[in-house]
């Protein structure tokens, strides 16, 4: 499978005959109208109600990115596929949540309600969801070398050519745009989880970034300049 381009594509409006299996981390109780259609279970502070049987996981509200650490601590490989949904643009937590594993994030005065189900729907089957400014911090991640919030962007980088990855490299990179965790990739793969770790050190250093969500980005080839307001970059 080779690399994907992912334009700006318009929300459905439509529900499945069958619908998954949603619970909701809410900290004070609440329930978007926007989940009713799925009757999820709310959970407000005890994430040990959330079950590896779940088809998606929605953290609606702030803090997010420790909440989905947490998770992963719980659950390791058989965590589902998380949804952030919050008001609140939080560079840090974006960023974080996207370290830790958020499949879909957004935020929700960005989108029109029916894209928020969408984004359940797509999340519930590995895919991503992102609302426009969450994809556009995303690509500014990518391009400098400072903290979130630093004045000054590094220069412009030497365009990175996806393809002096080796075979096995690439094949990690396709994994891991799946939605694959290291460990699950380790064992697809039949080596070890260090293994895995030090190729991706590996790549890391031959597509120039830091982090694997800007590994993912790049790998992903999306355009920053097809960001449409009125929907959610999907993945």
């Amino acid at each position: 499978m080779g690399q994907m381009e992912s334009p700006v594509m318009p929300c459905s409006d439509s529900l499945p005959y069958e619908l998954p299996t949603v619970a909701v981390i809410s900290s004070d109780g609440t329930l978007p109208a926007s989940f009713v259609p799925f009757a999820p279970r709310v959970i407000t502070d005890d994430l040990s109600l959330v079950q590896p049987t779940d088809d998606v996981t929605i953290i609606n509200g702030e803090r997010s990115a420790a909440t989905i650490a947490a998770l992963f601590r719980m659950l390791g490989r058989y965590m589902p596929p998380v949804l952030v949904t919050t008001k609140v643009f939080d560079e840090w937590d974006i960023i974080g949540a996207f370290d830790n594993g958020v499949t879909s994030y957004l935020i929700v005065d960005e989108v029109p309600e029916y894209c928020i189900v969408d984004a359940t729907l797509r999340t519930a089957k590995g895919q991503s969801s992102m609302s426009p400014n969450v994809a556009s911090l995303l690509f500014r991640h990518v391009h400098r070398s400072g903290p979130i919030g630093e004045p000054e962007p590094e220069p412009e980088p030497e365009p990175t050519n996806t393809t002096d990855l080796s075979p096995r490299e690439r094949q990690i990179m396709e994994l891991l745009v799946g939605g694959h965790t290291i460990i699950e990739i380790a064992d697809h793969l039949h080596i070890t989880e260090k293994t895995v770790r030090n190729y991706l050190s590996n790549i890391f250093a031959k597509l120039h970034v830091r982090r694997q969500s800007e590994a993912i980005l790049l790998w992903l080839g999306h355009d920053r300049r097809r960001v449409d307001a009125r929907s959610p970059v999907k993945l």
